[in-house]
């Protein structure tokens, strides 16, 4: 969310004075996002969720 947040040279509190959104304690690794919380900050950049976490791969299933 920093990264994000910072392409845009935004700062915390324009995201919470312009978009309610309170991104402090999930920077500095206090709290994990709500899913709710993370829809919101990418539907402000107008980031897919795909954009957002990036590719996801999935270990394979051992063989039995």
């Amino acid at each position: 969310m920093r990264e994000i947040r910072e392409q845009h040279n935004h700062t915390q509190e324009f995201l919470t004075e312009n978009a309610h959104l309170h991104l402090s304690h999930y920077e500095h690794g206090r709290k994990l996002p709500t899913l709710g919380t993370i829809i919101k900050f990418c539907k402000y950049y107008n980031l897919s969720l795909k954009e957002f976490f990036g590719e996801m791969t999935y270990p394979k299933e051992p063989k039995k």
